[in-house]
């Protein structure tokens, strides 16, 4: 009678062990079933992992830990975290594409493959699942994988949790969340407030985030109510050149100060998603989103006159509708699970630039408006997707399916001065297939490939060429599709009171993979290259020791590199071995930690290291950030007291006090590549649930 209701919602978690092998997941097929059976790279984040001894700001703090994964927080609340998976998005100017990020359901990400994720309420956030490469295909448009976010849900009765931290940098969150349980609904609600001076001059942020959901039913149908909002409000501090990292590095990049570099943002989204069981082996799920985004971002200039398009502009109105049914048979007498659906989205951004002096608005020459362009951008697409899983024989399954996406991005120039309507259609199907063998009860071995498909952005189809690259026109830029062709082998094994590990091998090949052709004026003009390729090796690991300790181990090595010369404007050719910039070779995650089983305390340290990585596609010396390594200390104490549950925490990052560079702008135009990270730092908080 569960079946279709577990395998449509978040897979729960077991709150009293962490990386419980019990724990569901249902991100590769919509099927609950544990991270063990799955053949493919599929990682789950419990609720300890991303709440007990954080700070609940970045989802870097969670990400960091998953092989494969590399989040970078830019210490700049004016951009979202980076996030990469196996290469696949590094090279993304802000926020995050070539993966696909939902919200309980909701996409984060737009028809184009571009994500915004300031709207992630890590507060309320119960598991986070990654998926790593393009073996589901449940999604869509994306080379690099899959992360899920899903939401907590709440237990019987009403409890009230207050919660609050403060730590260096004047940084602080508070908040409270409300969540229960009873016949007719399950409830969870969420609000919090963030403020900070920032860890470099000019980075002061503030950003408000309330999310919402609302599950009515618990028999055969089921009706979810979702909904968050989030408010940003940030200064940039920019990027810093080799040299200012050197003499100033918590300094503001060039003249952030000058022209008040800033952002804001208010985004407001919601769904509602239907679940009906229809019998033991159908069922049906649809859900419905719709959503705004409103944005205002002042940028830099090297000059004292007035700049036009130095403030930038965007209205988003996105929704969509995703419908999947699900059926199990036999086939045989195999066991036969199929997922088929169809998914529709649409993103209607409506951009505009002002001419700007120093931070402030201003009439554009010869004009008497301050809006020196405005254009109309929109993305849409219709996808229709079906996968099956048969089980030959007790220990192998095979899955296989395909998608078939109908893109079509287009644009519109307002003020028509620069170019009439134009759009762009694209369309493939992209298949996947994977083998899985149970060698015995505590040993699997797999096999996966997939076609991996990412449109560029609205945003990279933004500028063209003019006179030699010397200047840009709003041209619209209808780039190909980049197509990715990955394949993965793997071994799954426990060792029964000991823990458990997985090894991955992967191999990815991209033709008309989005690259920078120049860099003209802070705009960069995108092209398509040749080739590239990825390759690596992924490691991650669980092992309970003795003393209530227990450790968990990652490592990443990636080589990701172009596989052949293409030629660019600014930098001249790119030639075959160059390194993909924002890549690091090398990444390590380990954690060890004394847990008692009475759990009143939680005592870890954290080790995470990186090898150097460039900035830019040439591989020139200057874009070059230096590998680092650096430790983290956690201490998590729990009470209870009648119905009260108290939960403090303190921890210190950076203890050794490291000076490092956290993240860098790929391609920036003025050489302002690298984003310090802060050195030693720390922050306390405090929680306490009350249950009615």
């Amino acid at each position: 009678m569960q079946f279709f209701c577990i395998s449509f919602l978040a897979a729960q978690t077991n709150s009293n062990e962490l990386n419980n092998l019990d724990e569901m997941v249902v991100s590769a097929s919509r099927y609950a079933q544990s991270p063990f059976e799955t053949a493919a790279s599929i990682d789950l984040i419990n609720r300890e992992q991303i709440q007990d001894g954080q700070a609940m700001i970045h989802i870097s703090e969670s990400l960091g830990r998953v092989p494969g994964v590399f989040a970078m927080n830019r210490q700049n609340y004016a951009q979202d975290v980076m996030i990469s998976i196996r290469g696949f998005g590094a090279n993304s100017p802000f926020g995050a594409r070539g993966i696909r990020v939902f919200v309980d359901g909701i996409p984060a990400t737009m028809p184009d493959g571009q994500s915004q994720l300031s709207h992630v309420d890590l507060g309320s956030t119960q598991s986070i699942e990654v998926l790593r490469g393009p073996f589901s295909v449940l999604y869509g448009n994306s080379a690099g994988g899959v992360i899920n976010f899903f939401t907590e849900k709440g237990k019987p009765g009403t409890e009230i949790t207050p919660y609050g931290s403060y730590g260096s940098f004047n940084t602080s969150k508070v908040g409270s969340k409300v969540t229960g349980a009873n016949d007719q609904v399950n409830y969870v609600l969420d609000a919090s407030a963030m403020r900070t001076d920032g860890s470099r001059t000019h980075s002061q942020a503030s950003r408000d985030n309330e999310s919402a959901k609302l599950i009515f039913g618990s028999g055969d149908t089921q009706i979810t109510l979702i909904g968050n909002r989030v408010s940003l409000s940030a200064e940039d501090p920019l990027g810093l050149t080799l040299a200012q990292l050197a003499s100033s590095p918590q300094g503001a990049g060039n003249n952030a100060e000058k022209w008040n570099t800033r952002k804001t943002v208010t985004q407001l989204q919601g769904g509602v998603e239907l679940v009906q069981k229809i019998d033991s082996d159908n069922g049906l799920k649809l859900m419905v989103f719709s959503g705004t985004r409103n944005q205002s971002q002042f940028q830099a200039s090297t000059t004292t006159a007035v700049v036009s398009n130095g403030a930038l502009s965007l209205d988003r109105q996105f929704e969509g509708f995703d419908g999947q049914y699900q059926y199990r048979s036999q086939l045989q007498g195999m066991p036969v699970k199929i997922t088929t659906g169809i998914s529709y989205g649409n993103d209607r951004d409506r951009s505009k630039g002002y001419c700007n002096l120093f931070g402030v608005l201003t009439n554009c020459s010869g004009k008497t408006t301050n809006i020196s362009a405005d254009a109309n951008y929109v993305a849409t697409n219709f996808d229709q997707y079906v996968q099956l899983q048969v089980d030959p024989t007790d220990s192998m399954n095979m899955t296989a399916g395909v998608r078939h996406t109908d893109t079509e991005i287009s644009g519109n120039d307002n003020i028509g001065t620069s170019f009439s309507p134009t759009s762009k259609a694209y369309r493939r199907f992209m298949p996947m297939a994977s083998t899985s063998y149970l060698l015995n009860a505590l040993n699997r071995l797999y096999v996966s490939g997939g076609l991996g498909y990412d449109t560029p952005t609205l945003n990279q189809i933004k500028y063209t060429c003019a006179t030699n690259c010397t200047t840009t026109t709003n041209t619209l830029n209808l780039l190909e599709a980049a197509n990715t062709r990955q394949f993965e082998f793997g071994y799954k094994a426990i060792f029964p009171g000991l823990g458990y590990t997985n090894v991955a091998l992967f191999t990815a090949q991209s033709e008309h993979e989005i690259v920078a052709l120049a860099n003209v004026s802070g705009k960069t003009v995108y092209q398509n290259a040749n080739a590239t390729k990825r390759q690596g090796i992924e490691f991650l690991g669980h092992f309970d020791m003795p003393y209530q300790l227990a450790s968990n181990l990652s490592y990443t090595y990636t080589k990701a590199i172009v596989s052949e010369d293409y030629a660019t404007q600014s930098n001249g050719t790119i030639v075959s071995g160059t390194k993909i910039p924002g890549v690091p070779q090398h990444k390590f995650f380990g954690e060890v930690f004394w847990k008692p089983r009475a759990e009143s305390i939680n005592i870890g340290a954290e080790l995470i290291g990186i090898s150097n990585m460039y900035a830019a596609d040439t591989n020139v010396a200057n874009s070059n950030s230096s590998g680092y390594v650096v430790a983290n200390l956690r201490m998590i104490a729990k009470q209870k007291w009648q119905n009260w549950t108290f939960t403090e925490f303190a921890r210190i990052n950076n203890l050794t006090d490291v000076y490092y560079v956290g993240s860098v702008i790929i391609n920036q135009t003025s050489s302002q590549y690298f984003e310090p990270a802060p050195g030693r730092n720390w922050v306390i908080g405090v929680q306490g649930s009350f249950k009615l």
